[in-house]
């Protein structure tokens, strides 16, 4: 999947709101289990710099899904694209889904 947008700004696989990871995994409460906060190296230009990076959609990104969702076909995600932003509690949550 090339278009996966992604919320989660502290998220290690985030390069302007593009996730870059090779694969992500959605659990069955819609969280995106691949979410992997970065170190705060206290550098206010370091984090600044992954904000506003050149997104990369050149990244195919294999999306594996285990929710009640639409999209999920065989424990894969079908749909042409997905969101991920910061759910209430903090976690990433995909904000694509819909239930069955």
């Amino acid at each position: 999947m090339y278009d996966l947008k992604c919320g989660q700004k502290d998220c290690k696989f985030n390069h302007g709101y593009c996730c870059c990871a090779k694969d992500i995994a959605v659990a069955g409460n819609t969280c995106c289990t691949t979410y992997e906060p970065t170190e705060s190296t206290g550098d206010i230009n370091t984090e600044a710099s992954a904000e506003f990076s050149k997104p990369d959609n050149s990244v195919d990104t294999a999306v594996s899904c285990n929710a009640p969702c639409l999209f999920n076909r065989s424990a894969k995600c079908i749909a042409n694209g997905i969101t991920v932003s910061t759910a209430d509690d903090g976690s990433a949550e995909c904000l694509t889904f819909i239930k069955k």
